[in-house]
């Protein structure tokens, strides 16, 4: 206690005092509780920095790859399929997850991806010819779809919900470190000894192994009430509401045991839900072709073309920090300012990046016009687009995954979704090259603009405002 607060407590009541006392308590035993949580998700935030660091793999090995100093050389018809055949795998991960997580729980299943990010990482350090590499691509695919997509469920039921928020937002702040670790990696280190470093993050994720919980609700659902109790005391404290929790843990429990019969006819007849799933597919094709994703696959290539003075190497590395640190105010922006404004502001600008980025490369390939002078234009647009794209067209999709759904459909919805976005990433990273090769690299970043600029549009007009309202105020507007 301060001085200021004893002289206080001397001034007024011994109860005030006493009460000073019990707050700062109060304060110091929740921020334990916190730092008790952060420390069980911690191994799972490792690998998701290892997830972004994957992801990014293809922008700095596809040089080398497809160059004459390649120990395994590729073709450019090879090239597009290492870059995309990843993003059709994870949906190999996101039918695994729903199968094991409620066998071997919560905890194991991070440890089974945890395990299938490391092979991968270890299987390219072997890999010596184009097949090796795709098969290697796939591992890692299957990672990727696994860990992204159940992480998030590992998140809800550890983390308290006052802090809910603000861990989901750290999860994707890790993935955009990652990215930012293998570029830096990258550029200063060769092929074979990124690979060799790069096996240290899945290693150090999987040490923290021992430091995380079981979630109470696979306890619950295995009826270990006594287990549940226990995590929830370690993670929370002894003078947390024990008794409420475990009531309401159970409450959800078997309202989802009865949301499995006829979920999938309830997805398609029930006008709220259908309504939802449409808005959901929408919104994530949006975001699989406004080349938000492209851009990481391809970052380097793109800065080759624009032959800029700042080596493409430290380009990519400049952006994907950048993309790094706007990570952490995209979710306030979101919050602030409501859903459909943020995503309107987002997708425009943004649109205009990919436009300013077309025309310099229309004037420089199509036109033949010298544009030294502006060789930087495609670095500072996509700095803007990174910092733009953040705050509503790479933000939107997962927080409409948990707000567009009942809970009686949301497992099946988001499975389907995601399969479909996935689906949607691997047309978009496959079609690039060949689209850009055969009429320009100028229109590839046209169509992305195209997108980024008429789907929010179509989004405005079809999904109402969620910002403040609970679940089933959203559900109830949807079936109006």
């Amino acid at each position: 206690m301060s001085l200021f607060s004893f002289f206080k407590c001397k001034n007024f009541s011994f109860r005030k005092c006493k009460g000073v006392i019990n707050d700062k308590n109060e304060n110091y035993q929740k921020r334990k509780a916190h730092f008790r949580q952060f420390i069980s998700i911690l191994g799972g935030y490792i690998l998701m920095i290892d997830v972004g660091s994957q992801i990014s793999w293809t922008s700095s090995a596809l040089p080398y790859l497809v160059s004459d100093n390649s120990e395994i050389p590729i073709t450019f018809y090879q090239s597009a399929w290492l870059a995309s055949i990843d993003s059709i795998c994870t949906i190999f991960g996101i039918i695994i997850y729903p199968l094991i997580m409620n066998i071997v729980g919560r905890k194991y299943t991070i440890l089974i991806f945890g395990i299938i990010q490391l092979i991968a990482w270890i299987s390219i350090n072997f890999a010596n010819n184009f097949t090796y590499l795709c098969i290697t691509r796939m591992i890692v695919g299957i990672g990727i779809g696994g860990t992204v997509n159940f992480f998030t469920i590992y998140i809800g039921e550890i983390a308290e919900k006052n802090i809910r928020g603000m861990f989901l937002s750290i999860d994707k702040i890790c993935l955009n470190f990652g990215g930012f670790i293998l570029n830096i990696v990258g550029t200063f280190l060769s092929y074979k000894t990124m690979n060799l470093v790069m096996i240290i993050i899945p290693i150090i994720g999987l040490l923290t192994f021992p430091l995380m919980h079981e979630t109470p609700y696979f306890y619950l659902l295995k009826n270990q009430e006594d287990n549940a109790v226990r995590i929830l005391m370690k993670l929370n404290g002894k003078n947390f509401e024990i008794n409420e929790n475990i009531e309401r843990m159970k409450k959800t429990i078997n309202e989802c045991r009865e949301s499995q019969k006829n979920v999938l006819h309830e997805l398609f007849t029930d006008k709220g839900s259908r309504r939802g799933f449409i808005i959901k597919i929408i919104i994530d094709f949006i975001y699989a072709f406004s080349g938000f994703l492209v851009i990481q696959t391809y970052a380097q290539d793109i800065f080759v073309l624009s032959e800029s003075s700042l080596k493409p190497a430290y380009s990519v590395m400049l952006i994907s920090g950048v993309q790094s640190l706007i990570g952490f105010s995209s979710c306030y922006l979101v919050d602030h300012w409501g859903r459909k404004p943020t995503f309107l502001l987002s997708g425009i600008l943004s649109s205009i990046c990919l436009l300013l980025i077309g025309i310099f490369f229309f004037f420089k390939y199509y036109l033949k016009i010298d544009v030294t002078s502006f060789s930087l234009t495609p670095l500072i647009s996509l700095i803007i687009f990174q910092i733009v794209s953040n705050i509503g067209l790479s933000t939107l999709p997962y927080i409409y995954s948990g707000e567009l759904f009942s809970v009686k459909v949301k497992g099946l919805a988001i499975m389907i979704s995601s399969i479909f976005l996935g689906l949607c990433i691997f047309m978009s990273k496959f079609m690039t090259p060949f689209l850009g090769k055969a009429a320009g690299i100028y229109s590839v970043f046209w169509l992305f603009s195209s997108v980024c600029f008429i789907g929010p549009f179509i989004i405005i007009f079809i999904v109402p405002e969620t910002k403040g309202k609970n679940l089933e105020e959203i559900l109830e507007i949807l079936r109006s």
